[in-house]
């Protein structure tokens, strides 16, 4: 089979969540690259907190692909112009607000250089800022929203946010997706509208065969991309869920993985 695209999520896949490229995984990136392979960031973050690591990184943006807010916006790396975008009905965000306020969580809305949130010291509202290089934006309710949403990111406590993902997806979950993402971190995007929806789109827009693409990730969020590309690779600290959808297991994300199987593939 002849792989003509990589698509790999970004936290605790390519690099580890919190940490730095390698200089192993940002040669194999590069090689690949330098074969005429197009490569697809798809990542929970915002397009411009993905900007700002590749930037941390050291990453050419020019010929690179972005997914950005699980799935719900596509863009060119080297200007962010969208490619689409599929934002998430306020009311319906407000609804899920107001449900997700019975656990102990933060609430965030994303957008762009900003995080518009009702907890703003709380750890996981610090560190997706921190990490985008976004403003935090204090609100005492999503009424006061000035933007609309892509999508609602919901952080709390491992124990806790899994409770409030099981109550939100029996609430909601006809009408919207509703994800953990890191074990700290849930996602809740419009109905249909995740990594792998993102990927199919972007793929035929670009004339991308979906059988000409490798997919790796590492959460459940990025099961989603699992199954519509030519194959699935799950990094070794991957979810035990993902580890059982895969084509290939590699390495850990600490340990190179997203390197070593493009050196299995991309000879």
């Amino acid at each position: 089979m002849t792989f003509t695209m990589v698509a790999t999520d970004f936290d605790d896949t390519l690099v580890p969540i919190g940490g730095k490229l390698s200089e192993r995984n940002r040669a194999a990136l590069e090689r690949v690259r330098s074969q005429g392979v197009t490569v697809v960031i798809v990542s929970g973050r915002t397009s411009h907190g993905l900007r700002a690591q590749l930037e941390r990184n050291g990453v050419d943006p020019q010929g690179l692909y972005l997914i950005g807010y699980n799935g719900a916006m596509a863009c060119q790396a080297w200007d962010e112009e969208p490619l689409f975008s599929h934002k998430l009905d306020l009311e319906l965000a407000r609804r899920a607000a107001r449900a997700a306020s019975a656990f102990e969580v933060a609430l965030m809305i994303p957008e762009g250089r900003y995080v518009y949130t009702n907890w703003p010291d709380h750890f996981s509202v610090v560190f997706e800022a921190t990490s985008n290089d976004a403003e935090v934006v204090p609100l005492d309710s999503l009424a006061e929203l000035p933007v609309e949403p892509h999508k609602m990111l919901i952080g709390g406590e491992p124990d806790v946010l899994i409770a409030a993902q099981q109550a939100l997806d029996a609430q909601f979950g006809a009408e919207a997706e509703v994800v953990i993402s890191a074990s700290f971190l849930m996602e809740f995007t419009a109905k249909g509208v995740h990594k792998g929806e993102a990927l199919t789109g972007l793929c035929r827009a670009l004339g991308v065969p979906l059988e000409q693409v490798v997919v790796i990730g590492d959460n459940h969020n990025d099961a989603y991309m699992f199954g519509i590309g030519g194959c699935s690779v799950a990094v070794g600290n991957a979810v035990p869920d993902l580890l059982a959808l895969a084509d290939r297991v590699t390495r850990s994300s600490a340990e190179d993985g997203v390197a070593v199987v493009l050196d299995e593939l991309f000879s």
